[in-house]
């Protein structure tokens, strides 16, 4: 069993950090430790044909922290020695842990292949998941394929604008539908996981940006075209700790902190305006819920990009 109560630190960046549980255990596999150790995710086991392993969903965990700058501290939970004679450190990953305990879960009740499969669908391409809806309400889906090209947003720009040149079939929903269900039909077991990967370990680190859960999908998006790009299959040092909370996270976090609060005498108080004066969570939804929206955001490099890597 797994005790899930953490003591929640504040913190003046919107970003809650969690103690560690005295109580947790480590993902590693039954034969790892003394005999009678239980196994935390007993239906996820090479016994029962699991498309990947837990040892590789790790290192796609590491590798995803690698390349985009996660804070390593946060991804860590209890580390625990199994006897005398191991005295190893182990680490491990809270929202791999998360995530081996939804897999695990429906694992016990369906196939391991299953499990990934609807599991995916529910954060990402089933029909009724959060992600899908925005991508087709932000028409992202007037790009080439999806997922396929580095910066789809100038793509749907175009056609948005009548230069793009596709055909009216081309534009069609059922097209567009079609060609989604084809690519997550398509998509490989291990593409499916690190995909819920990324999104875990965006959503993680978000503190109060999970308020704005359209802005966190297109964070998700730019992050995962970036993953696909040669640019970052072919970046060989990692990218420095704490990168996407200091890039990403803090500025968006500032924003929409000083929309309702200003600094006097060294203290945070609420600032007198009335509510037509003040961005909030609905109108930064609003902005990344739409085409037009996406189209008025800028860069630093001058670009105007709807899906554009935005470190």
């Amino acid at each position: 069993m797994l005790d899930r109560t953490h003591t929640v630190l504040d913190s003046d960046d919107g970003h809650a950090h969690y103690a560690s549980s005295v109580n947790s255990h480590m993902s590693v596999s039954q034969q790892a430790g003394p005999t009678g150790y239980a196994d935390p995710y007993p239906a996820w086991s090479a016994d029962k044909q699991i498309p990947i392993s837990y040892e590789e969903i790790e290192d796609i965990f590491l590798d995803l922290t690698q390349k985009f700058g996660f804070q390593r501290d946060s991804m860590r939970n209890q580390v625990r020695c199994f006897s005398e004679a191991l005295r190893s450190l182990l680490i491990i990953l809270r929202q791999f842990d998360f995530l081996m305990h939804l897999l695990d879960s429906r694992a016990s009740r369906m196939s391991p292949s299953q499990a990934l499969l609807t599991l995916h669908a529910d954060y990402i391409g089933g029909q009724h998941a959060n992600y899908r809806k925005w991508y087709f309400a932000a028409q992202l889906n007037l790009d080439d394929a999806v997922g396929q090209s580095q910066n789809p947003g100038l793509q749907r720009l175009k056609s948005v604008r009548g230069g793009g040149g596709k055909s009216a079939g081309a534009k069609s929903l059922d097209h567009a539908l079609n060609r989604w269900r084809t690519a997550m039909n398509n998509m490989s077991q291990y593409d499916r996981l690190r995909q819920l990967a990324l999104y875990l370990l965006c959503w993680g680190e978000a503190g109060n940006v999970r308020f704005v859960p359209e802005c966190l999908c297109f964070i998700f998006k730019c992050a995962d075209d970036y993953y696909r790009s040669s640019e970052c299959q072919n970046r060989t040092e990692a990218v420095p700790e704490g990168v996407y909370l200091d890039t990403v996270v803090k500025p968006l976090y500032r924003f929409m902190r000083d929309q309702g609060y200003e600094v006097v005498d060294g203290k945070f108080v609420r600032r007198e305006r009335d509510h037509d004066q003040i961005i909030g969570y609905d109108d930064i939804n609003q902005l990344f819920w739409y085409p037009e929206g996406l189209a008025r955001i800028v860069l630093q490099d001058n670009v105007s990009s709807s899906c554009k890597f935005i470190y």
